[in-house]
């Protein structure tokens, strides 16, 4: 229990890592960051609660926040993905799968662990943006870094969980 607890504290210090001294340095035109901690969602077990589902993600922003400068509003984000994220996992999970099992590409399948990703990734940087920009007012330009940092977030995501998955095997 003690060794997949320390794991897991592992990938979210690992991802927190990534985000905080790789990723928040890249911006593309000026529109497109990656924002990928909400991978730390990804990788929940099915049997993590709701409660505990936000109360990670919630912790997880705060720690974003902190070193990103943006008070409040990665941990909205995340919170808000993790209040999405329990219902519809547990929507498109099968139901013979064990409990503590994390979900991954051999147990939704390549287009339903896609869709899985795509559809929180896509909730994550909705809020994200609309909680940064706080009004519409500018809504071409917060709708290019919506879509430039959600198709470059997407892409990296996607090559990290193919690197991941070729790993186990």
């Amino acid at each position: 229990m003690i060794q997949i607890l320390l794991r897991r504290f592992g990938i979210m210090l690992l991802v927190i890592l990534l985000q905080v001294f790789v990723f928040n340095h890249i911006s593309l035109w000026g529109y497109a960051v990656p924002l990928l901690g909400i991978m730390v969602l990804f990788y929940m077990p099915l049997n993590v609660g709701r409660k505990s589902s936000m109360f990670m993600a919630f912790f997880t922003g705060l720690v974003l926040d902190a070193f990103s400068n943006t008070p409040g509003v990665a941990a909205g984000a995340m919170t808000a993905t993790a209040f999405v994220q329990y219902p519809f996992l547990h929507s498109i999970a099968p139901k013979d799968v064990v409990e503590d099992s994390v979900p991954d590409m051999d147990m939704l399948g390549k287009g339903g662990y896609i869709s899985y990703m795509a559809i929180l990734m896509a909730v994550h940087h909705a809020v994200y943006f609309l909680l940064e920009a706080f009004t519409f007012f500018n809504a071409s330009d917060l709708l290019l870094r919506f879509l430039g940092s959600y198709v470059l977030s997407m892409l990296i995501a996607l090559s990290m969980e193919m690197l991941r998955s070729s790993k186990n095997r």
